[in-house]
């Protein structure tokens, strides 16, 4: 249910793509107001997909591509 209210991929991926055009014109024009503005950008953006990823395993977990293994046999 949480999964809905979350941006979709490609919007975190434009957040993200815009901060990382942000800080380079912020380094390029040496105003330091527009490189943290563009590392904050991809900071939230970075962590916008954590959440998203973390939200969308724990709400299906058959969806998890990790194989189950049995932990009482030696895998050699």
């Amino acid at each position: 249910m949480f999964a809905a209210a979350l941006p979709p991929v490609p919007v975190i991926l434009a957040v993200m793509g815009f901060g990382v055009i942000v800080a380079i014109v912020g380094h390029i024009t040496k105003f330091r107001g527009l490189v943290i503005t563009g590392l904050l950008l991809v900071f939230l953006a970075t962590a916008g997909m954590l959440i998203g990823g973390f939200v969308s395993y724990h709400d299906d977990p058959d969806s998890d591509p990790r194989q189950e293994r049995n932990y009482q046999e030696p895998a050699f």
